[in-house]
């Protein structure tokens, strides 16, 4: 068995493809909780149809990347019907204490900018400050 744990960078998209799915042991499983567009599900789907895979397992999908440029639509429908998969939601943080810490820091961040302050894990950088003022109209 072959578990997939790995981040989506430059180097690991495809990285999972035909050619490595066929250095497995014939009949091996798969199994992708890192992300989707590292395995090449086309591949996955071939190899459970030839019989190379025992069977492959994902809570992660290629098509739930939407930064890559190009990335699938949907899931392959080989994927989906094959007798050998087992496909679930990504649900790792769907739990009650989890969800609740979550709303919790974000609102604290809110707090934060609300504040004044850079909040301490903001998504972009705010823009340098510009010779004008506040209220100052542009020209």
């Amino acid at each position: 068995m072959v578990v997939v744990l790995l981040p989506l960078t430059e180097r690991t998209v495809g990285l999972v493809d035909r050619s490595t799915l066929g250095l497995l042991r014939p009949g091996a499983f798969v199994v992708n909780v890192g992300r989707g567009s590292v395995i090449d599900e086309v591949a996955v789907v071939e190899g459970l149809a030839d019989g190379r895979l025992g069977g492959y397992a994902a809570d992660v999908f290629a098509m739930e990347d939407r930064a890559l440029q190009g990335h699938p639509e949907r899931i392959p429908r080989g994927l989906l019907e094959h007798p050998r998969t087992l496909l679930t939601p990504h649900l790792g943080s769907a739990v009650d204490d989890v969800r609740r810490d979550m709303s919790l820091e974000a609102a604290r961040q809110v707090r934060q900018v609300l504040d004044g302050q850079r909040p301490d894990h903001p998504v972009n950088q705010p823009r340098a400050a510009t010779a004008r003022g506040p209220g100052t109209p542009a020209s």
